[in-house]
């Protein structure tokens, strides 16, 4: 009885060992910090990446004061989603490769509006071009990007939640057509 007591007592006074449990209680702690900022790190560039895919494309757009007719070989004054295959989408999915190949969805879509620098009032569509009674017109494409992107991380129905299919991503970009 007297041998028992003395080893119980002892293992209970000895240290060897503790650092193991804490550490074996500490590692997914900080597992999950870490794959949480590789994740966000990655949603950042991302992000990022679709900004600069608007800025491309709207640079392409407004480049020779004629392309922004390429997202569908017309006018879009209420805004249209441009053809996987115009220049548009394509000067947007050269500029951020990442998300064009990585991400379910990626998508373009091309606004232009036009005002008359002689008199302030909106171009006359009529023609199919943008024209004006008074003064030069002033186009200017306005190109949105948006796509949903999953994570490096994937956990299924984890921790998670909704955003476990994916983060929803946009970029916006604005230039003056040059004429």
């Amino acid at each position: 009885m007297q041998i028992r007591r003395s080893w119980l007592s002892q293992f209970r006074r000895s240290e060897s060992g503790s650092a193991m449990v804490e550490t074996a209680l500490t590692f997914p702690v900080l597992l999950l910090l870490l794959l949480g900022a590789v994740d966000l790190g990655d949603m950042i560039f991302k992000a990022n990446q679709m900004t600069n895919a608007a800025r491309a494309a709207a640079q392409y757009a407004a480049m020779n004061g004629g392309n922004y007719t390429d997202c569908t070989g017309a006018l879009n004054p209420n805004g249209a989603s441009c053809a996987s295959t115009s220049g548009i989408v394509l000067a947007a999915s050269n500029d951020a490769p990442d998300v064009a190949n990585r991400c379910n969805t990626f998508a373009v879509k091309e606004t232009t509006s036009c005002t008359c620098s002689g008199d302030g009032l909106a171009c006359d569509t009529s023609t199919g071009a943008y024209t004006c009674t008074s003064g030069k017109g002033v186009v200017t494409v306005t190109i949105d990007t948006s796509g949903s992107c999953p994570g490096v991380v994937s956990v299924p129905n984890g921790f998670l939640g909704s955003y476990g299919t994916g983060f929803s991503l946009s970029g916006h970009a604005q230039q003056e057509v040059l004429q």
